[in-house]
């Protein structure tokens, strides 16, 4: 009887704490989606920096790594969630008498944060010189994330030999040819 009755304070815990959060439950969602965009555009960087730089990596070949996305799942994402459910309290409890969506705010920075790391994955280790204004600005303003996310030493960037760059340039071209994408 005691296993029964266990079982339904449990659950009237669990349909309590469901009841209380609902409100910030499409917050945290949103958040969700946007640190998973953050993950994916840097499998794309991994992707693209294993075609510009196959002999500086330490693969051979571009993959999904579970121990980066389970540090997203175990790490990056339950830190997000209990920052808004914090948030979410502070604004019920604390902040009753005055209107300041502090859940809202939370989850606005970490969107924010979010975007912009996206950004930096997306500007950086470009495949075409020429893809446009838009990405050769924010690759001025941002940080370039290829050396810090697949062992590849930046300052010899801008140090590369004629023959090195005419390589790269025809490795890049006979990638897109192989894609369909122009010749």
């Amino acid at each position: 009887m005691t296993v029964k009755y266990c079982i339904y304070l449990m659950g009237g815990v669990l349909g309590w704490l469901v009841s209380e959060f609902a409100p910030a439950f499409p917050l945290i969602i949103v958040a969700i989606i946007f640190v998973l965009y953050d993950a994916w555009t840097a499998y794309q960087l991994d992707k693209r920096v294993h075609i510009i730089y196959p002999d500086k990596t330490k693969r051979h070949e571009a993959k999904f790594r579970s121990f980066a996305f389970g540090k997203v799942v175990r790490k990056t994402i339950p830190e997000r969630l209990v920052l808004i459910l914090l948030a979410f309290l502070a604004e019920k409890f604390v902040f009753v008498h005055v209107a300041i969506p502090l859940s809202y705010i939370i989850t606005g920075v970490i969107l924010a944060e979010q975007t912009l790391s996206a950004l930096e994955n997306n500007a950086s280790c470009p495949l075409d010189e020429n893809d446009g204004r838009f990405w050769a600005m924010l690759r001025r303003l941002l940080v370039d994330k290829t050396s810090r996310h697949f062992d590849v030493d930046l300052g010899e960037y801008g140090k590369l030999s004629d023959e090195e760059v005419r390589r790269m340039k025809k490795r890049i071209h006979d990638y897109e040819v192989e894609r369909g994408r122009k010749v």
